[in-house]
């Protein structure tokens, strides 16, 4: 779900920020916050965005049954699919 904001594509600027997120049993996204920062705002907010807006399968039989909180970069840029 990343949706490049017009003005990165528009300048060719990239960027990453790493997100933390908190994700439950069924998949759902509790919460998310930026704990790596881009200095491109644009790119913080799409990153952003883009863990809060998506969508995780259930864990695995195997995984834990309780919250679990993830860390993941996105980049972000004109150069984005």
């Amino acid at each position: 779900n990343l949706h490049v904001p017009a003005e990165l594509r528009a300048m060719g600027l990239n960027g990453k920020a790493t997100v933390q997120f908190e994700v439950s049993p069924s998949g759902k996204v509790l919460w998310a916050k930026i704990i790596d920062p881009s200095p491109l705002s644009a790119v913080n907010r799409a990153a952003l965005a883009a863990v809060e807006s998506g969508s995780f399968p259930p864990f695995l039989k195997k995984m834990p049954k309780q919250n679990t909180i993830f860390q993941i970069p996105v980049e972000v840029g004109a150069s984005s699919n």
